[in-house]
């Protein structure tokens, strides 16, 4: 459907779908400006977005075969970051450990398992956690789901299908993965277009990286993909931390973000009141920082 501002008269292209009233209010993201908006006569529904409007989507896979380097963070950070501009953007939690449904205050909501069981369906499953930002949770059953779908042939494409329906109503998808290579990596891995690959400065961090690139090329065949690494937790007074990134830039070049996510306590501190940390503290460096990563991506 295309909405049109009744002030500056900016036309958007929106999801009735996701919306259950049929009269809700919307704000202008040029003007600002509040108006209602009333779907029941549903004189101009498309299957497909205007094509002056730009119709690119990215599905972003965040792996690292390590855990503890910051993954849920940037997923989270990274996502509320994106969704500053008025752009769409789902985070899906797509691990056994619910860590990012539990920093959103959603870690008993319905997740992909009720999905795939037909229990509920996936625009019901989805939360909206605050202007532009979406979640598909995750909960203690996803751990029945990889026994469940190993069975099927072509296990490693359930997450893609499942997203096909709902892609097209999102401008940006970013999944959440465990430090496992079995069934959700592989998942979505193939359900993605590029993938972000976080590291800490360290010796067993950058094994994660290699891991996660062999994954990576062990699918290529099927799914070629492209990523980057992206440094996080880092600290500039640790000396080794300093070296490592050193070794890390001179073998991937131009396989690094340019942007780097600093170790920040505002970061923790964030975490407890289930807020992403610019909604915590908008000048935090952290919170600067996944800005600056933002601007990064959308400019790939």
């Amino acid at each position: 459907m295309i909405i049109t501002c009744d002030k500056c008269k900016t036309r958007f292209q929106f999801d009735i779908r996701l919306i259950k009233k049929t009269l809700f209010k919307v704000r202008c993201s040029k003007c600002k400006h509040i108006f209602s908006v009333d779907t029941q006569p549903k004189e101009e529904v498309y299957e497909l977005r205007n094509p002056h409007i730009d119709t690119e989507k990215k599905i972003i896979a965040v792996c690292n075969h390590k855990g503890g380097v910051a993954k849920t963070s940037t997923v989270l950070n990274l996502g509320a970051s994106l969704s500053l501009s008025g752009k769409r953007i789902l985070l899906i939690d797509f691990d056994v450990q619910a860590n990012l449904s539990l920093l959103l205050g959603q870690k008993n909501s319905a997740s992909f398992y009720e999905i795939i069981q037909k229990e509920t369906d996936i625009l019901a499953a989805i939360k909206n956690i605050q202007p532009n930002l979406y979640l598909l949770p995750s909960n203690t059953k996803m751990a029945l789901l990889a026994k469940r779908c190993l069975q099927q042939k072509y296990f490693g494409y359930v997450l893609r299908n499942a997203l096909e329906p709902i892609k097209d109503s999102f401008d940006t998808i970013l999944i959440d993965t465990p430090p496992s290579i079995k069934f959700f990596t592989p998942n979505a891995l193939i359900a993605a277009d590029f993938v972000i690959i976080p590291t800490q400065s360290e010796f067993l961090s950058m094994n994660g990286v290699l891991q996660t690139e062999n994954i990576i090329k062990a699918l290529s065949k099927l799914h070629p993909l492209n990523y980057k690494i992206l440094m996080t937790l880092f600290d500039e007074k640790d000396t080794a931390s300093k070296v490592i990134y050193s070794k890390l830039k001179k073998k991937y070049a131009d396989k690094i973000f340019n942007t780097m996510i600093s170790l920040d306590p505002k970061m923790r501190e964030s975490q407890i009141i289930n807020k992403p940390v610019m909604s915590y503290d908008s000048q935090a460096i952290s919170a600067l920082q996944y800005q600056a990563l933002a601007k990064e991506i959308e400019l790939m």
